[in-house]
């Protein structure tokens, strides 16, 4: 029965995922088996490119709203491709639709005229026009979209999946680091506490070593140490610290949403603080443990750039 708890434990699934990624998805067709690869880089926001084959153009948009569904932020590529069972059938089917040509041809001319211009129009022009070359086979052999809808999602799985892994891994490692982070900001504390009584002991020695009145150098002891600890005094930056450390471990256990962008603004209030209490730092000791704070700030910044 413990076994079975410890197991649940260790499988645990965080919500975050990765902007970077790899997917893949097939579906068969009348007309050949479709083939999707994504692929998916950092970005600020979604931005998606697709790269379909030729006959389904027209429906790009469609093939971009399945994404933008699950996908918040990253640079994504699609390209769709299809292996023919029969080669060449498809071009077999290609035709080119004068009355589209002829149309686009007298609106460019009337534009030419209106606007005054040279130039000559050549066929390539007019090839390139949508509409002007266009192709039966996609609609009567193949019901494309259906298909390609379905290699597209099998596609989009494949990939969240990917992210998800992805952003396991690095859930990981942020908790490992803010652990790292909690027991170097324990140590700090504890060496403030030290350095306000190493200081206080300093300043008795070299008092206790002037001829004066011993009610006046204790009260001048009392009042130095608690400029000196006032001046060195982090309770302020340590708490907020604490509580930023905390606020990120529960977005990287249960955002999804928007989790990279919290993530990088916890991360920056996180390094304000710890930049703070250097400047603060009255020992040698706090010194080297807020270098330690920030190199480990410093590379959960890093990896937070990659979560979506």
């Amino acid at each position: 029965m413990v076994k079975k708890k410890q197991e649940t434990k260790s499988s645990k699934k965080f919500a975050i995922r990765s902007m970077t990624g790899f997917g893949k998805g097939q579906q068969d067709s009348p007309g050949g088996k479709i083939t999707v690869e994504v692929k998916s880089l950092n970005h600020k926001n979604l931005s998606i490119t697709c790269n379909p084959f030729n006959g389904i153009f027209f429906l790009e948009e469609n093939v971009k709203k399945i994404f933008e569904k699950q996908l918040y932020r990253g640079k994504v590529f699609i390209r769709i491709s299809r292996e023919e069972k029969t080669p060449g059938t498809f071009y077999k089917n290609i035709r080119v639709n004068e009355n589209v040509a002829k149309e686009y041809l007298k609106k460019v001319m009337a534009l030419k005229k209106t606007l005054k211009v040279s130039g000559e129009i050549e066929i390539r022009d007019i090839l390139q026009f949508p509409g002007v070359i266009e192709n039966d086979y996609e609609g009567k052999a193949d019901n494309s979209w259906k298909n390609v809808e379905k290699a597209l999602k099998n596609g989009l799985k494949s990939l969240m999946e990917y992210r998800l892994n992805e952003g396991q891994a690095l859930a990981k490692d942020f908790l490992s680091r803010v652990k790292n982070i909690e027991k170097k900001l324990s140590l700090i504390q504890k060496y403030e506490k030290q350095s306000v009584d190493a200081y206080r002991k300093k300043i008795k020695l070299t008092f206790d070593l002037l001829p004066q009145d011993k009610e006046l150098i204790k009260n001048k002891l009392e009042e130095d140490v608690a400029v000196f600890a006032r001046n060195c005094d982090i309770a302020e930056e340590t708490t907020r610290l604490s509580g930023h450390l905390i606020e990120f471990q529960k977005t990287v256990q249960g955002s999804k949403k928007d989790a990279g962008k919290k993530l990088d603004f916890i991360a920056q209030e996180m390094q304000r603080e710890i930049n703070t209490i250097g400047a603060k730092a009255a020992s040698f000791n706090i010194s080297k443990a807020v270098i330690e704070v920030k190199s480990e700030i410093e590379k959960i910044r890093e990896q937070v750039r990659n979560i979506e």
